[in-house]
């Protein structure tokens, strides 16, 4: 309804009647504990959506580029600053737009911003029209994209990497929609959590990397014990990046005391592979040859039969 329509301005360039200062008197000690928690909020979710719709974007990206995610913090950082000292709204990195651009063909940031000259040209020289336009044909887009995005095919491709797989993805589907984007994230983290503890993942590995280095002349040989997994793949490629693109060692991962590798570990290690070639270097996977494949998928999560020592 009429409740959710953002005010627009009546004539040509109405738009600079609508912009307001920041009022600093939130931040007045009698007001700062109720101004906090929603400055907080904003941080959070505008910067979890960023980094969740870049990292979409990085995996429906037809050339499979990689965001500089320290860049695109600081731009949505920068702009917020910006809106928000005019009146503005809050701004995120959207996937919407961004599988648009990529369904059209679009290559390069210059998409997006001709996107926002040509949203603010239209804001400013026709604003009346905009609101002649039916919010059932925004909705039949956004719906439309969506379906692109939750094609019955990807169902089949998620599938075909592993049944628990299709179990996180339909989680967490099921929280967006039943929620929001951000509940239906932390969802589908949590129900992946819980596979991999059923899994027999220990819980004191699932956020802490135990790995044991010995290093020989050029070569460093990483002995993984209980558990590669999503969720401590940050302290895994930290250790593999020093020893590898930093000292410019050759690496050896040795995996066969893990009792499980999941599919994100998997496809994460496979391109951290292609960063060590693209340096002249290699980084050896071994130790998954008693290992249980849990699908044909080249990514698969590998299993131990056995609890690991």
């Amino acid at each position: 309804g009429e409740s959710y329509l953002v005010n627009m301005p009546d004539r040509v360039f109405g738009m600079f009647d609508y912009i307001t200062t920041p009022d600093w008197r939130a931040f007045d000690s009698e007001h700062l504990a109720t101004a906090l928690p929603w400055v907080f909020m904003f941080f959070i979710i505008g910067s979890l959506e960023s980094l969740l719709s870049a990292k979409a974007v990085d995996i429906i990206d037809p050339w499979k580029r990689k965001t500089n995610l320290d860049r695109d913090m600081l731009a949505v950082g920068v702009g917020n600053l910006a809106s928000a000292m005019v009146g503005g709204l809050p701004m995120i990195s959207e996937i919407v737009r961004s599988k648009a651009n990529i369904d059209n063909g679009a290559r390069t940031r210059f998409a997006d911003m001709w996107h926002g000259v040509f949203l603010l040209l239209c804001v400013a020289l026709i604003p009346t029209l905009l609101h002649r336009i039916p919010l059932a044909a925004l909705a039949a887009m956004l719906i439309y994209t969506g379906f692109r995005l939750t094609h019955p095919k990807e169902f089949l491709h998620v599938y075909a990497i592993g049944p628990e797989q299709l179990i996180i993805f339909v989680s967490t589907l099921v929280g967006v929609l039943a929620t929001d984007l951000l509940i239906g994230i932390l969802i589908g983290i949590g129900v992946k959590l819980l596979i991999h503890i059923i899994n027999g993942v220990p819980i004191r590995s699932l956020f802490k990397s135990y790995l044991d280095v010995d290093v020989e002349d050029d070569v460093a040989t990483v002995h993984a014990r209980y558990s590669a997994v999503f969720s401590n793949w940050i302290l895994f490629r930290r250790k593999l990046v020093q020893l590898g693109l930093v000292e410019g060692k050759n690496v050896i991962l040795d995996l066969s005391q893990t009792r499980l590798v999941d599919h994100s570990v998997m496809e994460k290690l496979h391109e951290l592979q292609g960063d060590f070639q693209r340096e002249g270097l290699r980084l050896e996977v071994r130790g998954l040859e008693d290992h249980t494949q849990l699908s044909k998928h080249d990514f698969a999560a590998r299993k131990q039969p056995k609890a690991a020592t």
